[in-house]
């Protein structure tokens, strides 16, 4: 009844007497006398499970929709906090998208956590919900952060499982920062730790090699970490990532044939469940593919493919500016700017943290306005850069090159700009 409220006991007795409209003389009724019950609403009093169960039978008397228990009565105030983080908070936030909505949730959890005794597994789940909301949010610092509140709790309180996950999670934004050698550091912790022989753990530390390698590009051994694992994946979601990854490293292989066949595997598999963010992302992957083997026809039919399917918008910025890769390399440039400044707009939108597409987004753009000497554009994109707090180093580049021979003093502004970004960086 109080699912949102934290109270000391005599006090929610109080609350729950006057909500179901009864006097002190009704509650005490045949149970303990009227200064029983006001010494109990006034926390003066202990309230014993024997009397808790009889308060119970003369609330329910009253209750119609709703059944008072003796266990509800009995809670005491760290019980309720622990309950609201676990039942309430944790599973609000597990749902929320929006970072301001997500934050104050998390401010109100970490509240209770100082004025209450939260238990050390709600704790655990806690960061760890906050830590994944970071992570899918591109906002890797705070997850690290996160993650290391988290990993603290788990070392303090000897949970071995949760300290592994925790250094799992770790490296998984280290892959994200491109930090990889600290990334294969902590996925060998956790591997050392992983003494119990947990299935699910051996997994993620597998899995995760598998990504860092990929990223690293060593491709032979991301195989051989998603080989080991194939076998002990029965969950169809992780089957599908894993046979997914599989094939992206054929193709970075240049197997090109196999790669396709894994694709097409996957694609006939989400086809069947209707599954169209995995038909999407199956398409764009496709496309990807052909893009790479120089096939640009059967590249643009497939990320087209990918674009229609993708109902949920989840990535379509991405998609959009793929496709205007393609368009560029066919010279299409008017179709590559349509794309690219869509995809610039949804990004700004609703996926603002997302900076490294955003970066490759108004560098691409600036490219094409490079070619059409469109110098407007190009320094409303120059702007934009800046006002997205993106990395325009590499712009700032291009801007200097492109202006060397229109316009000397253009091109000394932007090579001046750019040493002191450098020397900003190397604290000089």
């Amino acid at each position: 009844m109080f699912d949102n409220q934290v109270m000391p006991i005599g006090t929610k007795i109080k609350e729950l007497r006057k909500i179901l409209n009864m006097t002190q003389v009704e509650l005490a009724e045949g149970i303990c006398s009227i200064n029983n019950i006001s010494l109990l609403e006034n926390n003066k009093q202990k309230l014993t499970y024997k009397l808790a169960v009889r308060l119970a039978t003369n609330f329910n008397k009253k209750s119609k929709n709703t059944l008072i228990t003796t266990e509800e009565l009995m809670r005491d105030e760290d019980d309720q906090a622990n309950i609201i983080i676990e039942n309430n908070i944790i599973s609000t936030l597990e749902k929320i998208k929006i970072i301001k909505s997500f934050e104050e949730m998390l401010d109100e959890a970490e509240w209770l956590l100082k004025k209450y005794n939260i238990i050390d597994k709600n704790k655990i789940k806690l960061y760890n919900t906050a830590s994944n909301f970071y992570y899918n949010n591109y906002s890797y610092y705070k997850s690290y952060e996160m993650c290391r509140i988290g990993l603290t709790i788990a070392i303090n309180c000897g949970n071995k499982l949760e300290e592994a996950n925790f250094y799992i999670s770790k490296a998984r934004i280290n892959v994200a920062l491109k930090k990889y050698l600290e990334a294969l550091q902590q996925l060998e912790h956790a591997e050392k730790i992983n003494d119990f022989d947990n299935d699910e753990l051996f997994r993620r530390i597998c899995f995760n090699k598998a990504v860092l390698y990929k990223k690293m590009n060593k491709f032979a051994e991301s195989l051989e970490y998603l080989d080991k694992i194939k076998n002990i994946v029965n969950d169809q979601k992780r089957m599908m990532d894993l046979k997914t990854m599989y094939a992206n490293c054929l193709e970075c292989l240049q197997e090109y044939e196999k790669s396709e066949k894994e694709y097409i595997e996957i694609l006939d598999i989400a086809m069947k469940l209707n599954n169209q963010d995995l038909i999407a992302l199956t398409y764009r992957n496709l496309s990807e593919l052909h893009f790479n083997m120089k096939n640009n026809k059967n590249a643009l039919m497939f990320i087209n493919a990918s674009l229609e399917n993708n109902h949920n918008n989840s990535h379509v910025n991405d998609d959009m500016f793929f496709a205007a890769k393609i368009y560029k390399r066919l010279e299409k440039y008017s179709e590559a700017k349509k794309y690219l400044l869509r995809a610039l707009e949804i990004s700004e939108e609703t996926d603002r943290e997302n900076s490294e597409l955003i970066e490759n987004i108004i560098y691409e753009l600036i490219l094409i306005y490079i070619i059409e000497n469109d110098e407007d554009n190009i320094n409303l994109m120059e702007q934009k850069s800046k006002e997205l707090n993106v990395d325009y180093r590499l712009i700032y580049l291009e801007l200097i090159k492109y202006y060397r021979i229109k316009n000397e003093e253009k091109s000394i502004y932007f090579n001046n700009e750019l040493i002191e970004i450098i020397k900003k960086e190397k604290n000089f």
